[in-house]
């Protein structure tokens, strides 16, 4: 067995020898292949448009950026309560930052603000644009060049990134805060035509009510209109022009005898003058509106709902934690790594070609 070990050593030994002495002797060979392989990936590295790429980091928005959404949800709760059916009805939701946020998430990741981008920004701007094979293509490069990543909020993970290739740093940088914007602009509009459209409800359910008690109003001035006309009628027929005197006032529920006389079928009992007076008051009279209990609160609650401040930018669904930068150094092609690459690649493939060119000799 020693015999054996001894013999397999001295092989392994020669083997090596043999080795390292035809690397020697291919020396010059090897050289070139490297020297090949590391030019071409040289000039690989140096001729390639460089790649630059950018990222937009964007935060929940802070509750301060909620407060006028909130504030509108607020005063309609107030505008609304107890004006539907005699019941308070619930006012609207407010609005949490998570709530806002998500929202903003499923527009920036959606193919809508995608395809808003490509049409507004990224289409433009190249070279090739008027065929639909030219748009296709162009489409399959943004795909690759932009990149959404969308955080785990179950994980307490809030942080979304947009990043966004290509080759001219400036505007890159620019096209990423713009992706950005529109997201924005579109969450904005998506919650904010909610908010309008539940205002509206409530403003129209105000001004039916507003309109119904006008109406109920007119009609029963037009009533008394006619209840008084009658009254005077029989006034005048019997020649009474002031109500008697000393005529007993009696309480019958919660009215006094007189009271019942001058509302009920013997309104007459006034005396023609009184009845003429009030006639030509009601028929002169151009607006209710006084003499409507319940309408001062409803007027109130309709101007807080007509107050409600619908501007885009008082309403934050985002908060941008880094703007995108001009990036300085290209993202690709990392020209230090191809070339150690290259120089690697070229030595392997120079002793390989060595090797080979033994085992050709060593046949013969």
């Amino acid at each position: 067995m020693a015999v054996n070990s001894d013999a397999s050593n001295s092989l392994k030994e020669i083997d090596l020898r043999g080795f390292f002495r035809t690397l020697y002797a291919s020396k010059a060979l090897i050289a070139l292949v490297i020297v090949l392989v590391t030019g071409a990936t040289a000039l690989y590295a140096f001729l390639t448009p460089p790649i630059y790429q950018t990222a937009v980091q964007i935060l929940p928005p802070s509750p301060s950026g909620l407060a006028s959404y909130n504030l509108a949800s607020q005063l309609t709760g107030v505008a609304i309560s107890g004006t539907v059916d005699g019941v308070a009805s619930p006012g609207i939701e407010p609005l949490t930052s998570t709530e806002a946020y998500k929202v903003f998430l499923r527009y920036l990741n959606s193919n809508t603000i995608r395809q808003l981008f490509f049409d507004q920004y990224y289409l433009p701007a190249q070279a090739k644009n008027a065929t639909e094979g030219d748009k296709e293509r162009a489409w399959k490069r943004l795909t690759r060049q932009l990149n959404v990543e969308l955080p785990n909020l179950r994980d307490n993970d809030y942080e979304a990134r947009l990043t966004l290739e290509g080759h001219n740093p400036k505007v890159i940088a620019k096209w990423a805060d713009s992706y950005v914007e529109l997201a924005i602009q579109s969450a904005r509009e998506d919650l904010l035509s909610g908010l309008a459209s539940q205002l509206k409800i409530r403003e129209q359910s105000l001004e039916n009510q507003i309109s119904t008690l006008r109406e109920i109003a007119t009609t029963t001035k037009r009533n008394r209109i006619i209840r008084l006309e009658e009254a005077l009628t029989i006034a005048e027929s019997i020649g009474l022009v002031d109500p008697p005197l000393g005529a007993p006032v009696v309480t019958i529920g919660n009215r006094t005898e007189s009271e019942t006389l001058m509302n009920g079928n013997a309104l007459y009992m006034r005396g023609s003058k009184a009845l003429r007076s009030e006639l030509e008051q009601l028929k002169h009279r151009e607006s209710d509106d006084a003499y409507i209990t319940e309408l001062p609160n409803l007027l109130k609650k309709l101007a807080l709902i007509r107050d409600v401040d619908l501007n885009p930018t008082l309403l934050s669904v985002a908060m941008i934690d880094r703007e995108a930068i001009e990036p300085q150094e290209p993202f690709k092609p990392q020209k230090a790594l191809l070339i150690a690459l290259g120089l690697i690649l070229g030595a392997v493939l120079g002793i390989f070609i060595a090797l080979v060119f033994r085992l050709v000799r060593d046949s013969k």
